[in-house]
């Protein structure tokens, strides 16, 4: 099975919960990009599109949000028009996700328009999450995941990662190229890279894995993402691979979404 796990210095995934970071790219050129991030997931009423556009890398750190797009998500012909809550983000409660179904993306900023698509994978069972007291440690804590893979087709799944509540830039990504239908069992990695000793770990602190079932594309921008900042090896730095189609950055998933909560005791 292929994993990658790190400490993000990008931060894509976390804008479409927090909404306060820039995405902080190191593009070929200073032209702007726009960054197109959505997803759909099986919860009730939970689909939303954020549309910004990139920075210098020297600017500050703000939600760079775009204001006027048209963005609508369409699926077995019936098409949806997101409602713009503040500048740049798009939700809908109009549309729900199934398993097994693809969702089309398209969003128009001042006349460009950009386009993506994603299948939401069948459900695959979170069995347990759990932390025995030789893995936990207050600056790097190891819990670990439990599931079943579904023998017979290809699986991708993207693990968030949160401490009492608040999302953090850790994420693992996992496929089956090598375990396909057997039980996995993958450490999850809660640490505090930081000199801030307020923000390690402590007993009581609330861990929460939150794993989604995702397609190959979304599976390929995760993995991607790992590498945008270039390599220790000297490589140069790359966008990651995106499944928006017209030239913006960004990625739109149509995902199942299961969570389970510890307490560190």
């Amino acid at each position: 099975m292929n994993s990658i796990y790190r400490f993000l210095l990008l931060s894509m995934m976390v804008l479409l919960w927090s909404c306060e970071d820039a995405i902080e790219l190191k593009l070929k050129d200073n032209t702007p990009k726009y960054v197109i991030e959505g997803m759909i997931t099986n919860e009730p009423g939970v689909c939303q599109v954020n549309v910004s556009q990139t920075k210098n890398f020297g600017d500050d750190n703000q939600f760079n949000g775009i204001s006027g797009a048209i963005v609508k998500v369409e699926n077995n012909g019936t098409s949806v028009l997101l409602n713009e809550i503040s500048k740049g983000i798009y939700t809908t409660t109009a549309i729900n996700g199934t398993p097994g179904q693809t969702y089309f993306l398209s969003v128009t900023i001042q006349g460009e328009m950009f386009t993506a698509s994603s299948t939401m994978p069948e459900h695959v069972p979170f069995l347990d999450f759990t932390l025995k007291p030789k893995d936990y440690d207050s600056t790097r804590t190891t819990p670990m995941v439990k599931f079943k893979d579904t023998p017979g087709v290809a699986n991708y799944y993207w693990f968030q990662q949160y401490i009492n509540d608040k999302i953090q830039r850790e994420y693992k990504v996992l496929n089956d190229e090598f375990t396909s239908g057997q039980e996995i069992n993958e450490y999850l990695v809660f640490e505090n890279t930081t000199k801030d000793h307020g923000k390690n770990i402590v007993k009581g602190d609330r861990l929460t894995a939150e794993m989604h079932c995702i397609d190959a594309s979304v599976y390929t921008y995760m993995f991607s993402l790992s590498n945008a900042n270039g390599s220790s090896d000297g490589a140069a730095p790359a966008n990651p691979v995106t499944n928006i189609n017209g030239g913006a950055l960004g990625f739109f998933s149509a995902h199942t979404v299961q969570r389970k909560t510890i307490v560190v005791p």
